[in-house]
């Protein structure tokens, strides 16, 4: 198999390559919001493919410091093990040694755990790999985090996947389900 990356108009992404881990780490992104101490066990069978499909791929991994990025556009939709994520838009950004260093998805942006434990919704959200954390943001509408008994909105929603940990940051509110 190709450690690479082929692309065409409308055709798969398939990444094999370890610098995509980040999209292996937004995995954990929608834990289930628990008030438990012990924390979620991962799911088994987290180490398969992750394939990115969209209408385009604008990659330039040239010798330019700062300006390695891969450009997906329309119809984004990564397909991990995991979760689901759609979006219109998404950047990947990667460091001068090739590495993953952040990503930026754009418009309509989903994230829902194959477990059907929860699902975020926002309009912008970026994904910090040296800090390992998700940013959900306001543009017109908050963004939301929906588990199985309470949804969470707020001008800006921060997740910790490895931790368990959420913030919030401006107007913010939860709505708790009776189960």
């Amino acid at each position: 198999m190709r450690n690479a990356l082929y692309s065409s108009p409308g055709r798969s992404f398939l990444f094999q390559s370890m610098n995509f881990l980040v999209l292996l780490l937004l995995a954990t992104l929608c834990l289930p919001l628990q008030a438990a101490d012990t924390p979620t066990p991962a799911p088994a069978g987290t180490n398969g493919p992750t394939t990115i499909t969209s209408d385009s791929l604008d990659l330039n991994l040239g010798k330019k410091m700062g300006n390695k990025q891969g450009l997906f556009r329309g119809n984004v939709s990564v397909d991990e093990p995991r979760f689901i994520m759609t979006a219109k838009e998404m950047t990947v950004y990667f460091a001068d040694n090739d590495a993953v260093q952040s990503l930026e998805a754009r418009d309509e942006v989903t994230i829902k755990r194959k477990d059907g434990s929860s699902e975020t919704w926002s309009e912008k959200a970026l994904y910090d790999m040296t800090e390992k954390k998700l940013t959900l943001l306001k543009v017109a509408r908050q963004p939301k985090v929906i588990s199985k008994d309470k949804t969470v909105f707020a001008d800006k929603i921060i997740l910790y996947p490895e931790e368990d940990k959420m913030l919030t940051e401006g107007a913010s509110r939860v709505m708790l389900q009776k189960p």
